[in-house]
């Protein structure tokens, strides 16, 4: 098993429909943990699939970025909402960008919503029985122009040190 990242940052997830009073509902909803991997190699072949977030494929790249800063924020979240496509395959009806999150900074698994008449297909298709749900943080990038002006200006002392 691959080594854990030391600056993971865990998420508290919740189902939306419960926080809204509808755990009521004839179908509600029930947490699924699925492996990210598993559910991102279906998902692919359905039509909804997003490639890179914020790409040509991503009909609203902005909320990327909002779904990052909310995570950030250690808030409870909503957990995105699976079905099943016509297909049979998984998609996101709910969620997409805090999904893509999620995988693109290394969470392995998470739970998402699902309806309970498809839960046992979902777990079937792309379950888990990991239940960690934690992503990387982005790590500040410090440009390279930077990086040598400060080494540089480190030597120039050092020479003028050694003159002296």
């Amino acid at each position: 098993m691959p080594r854990l990242p030391e600056r993971r940052r865990s998420v508290e997830w919740t189902v939306q429909t419960w926080d809204l009073g509808w755990d009521d509902h004839p179908d509600p909803d029930v947490p699924v943990w699925i492996s990210i991997r598993k559910f991102d190699a279906l998902w692919r072949r359905t039509e909804e699939y997003i490639a890179e977030a914020g790409g040509s494929d991503d009909n609203q790249p902005e909320k990327y970025a909002k779904a990052g800063a909310w995570l950030a924020t250690g808030e409870q979240t909503w957990m995105p909402e699976v079905g099943l496509d016509h297909w049979g395959m998984p998609t996101i009806t709910d969620g997409r960008h805090r999904y893509l999150w999620m995988r693109e900074h290394g969470a392995w698994s998470m739970p998402v919503a699902v309806s309970t008449s498809e839960a046992k297909a979902v777990r079937a298709l792309c379950g888990t029985r990991y239940r960690t749900s934690w992503y990387a943080p982005p790590r500040l990038r410090i440009p390279m122009p930077v990086i040598i002006a400060g080494f540089g200006l480190a030597v120039s002392g050092l020479v003028a040190v050694a003159r002296s």
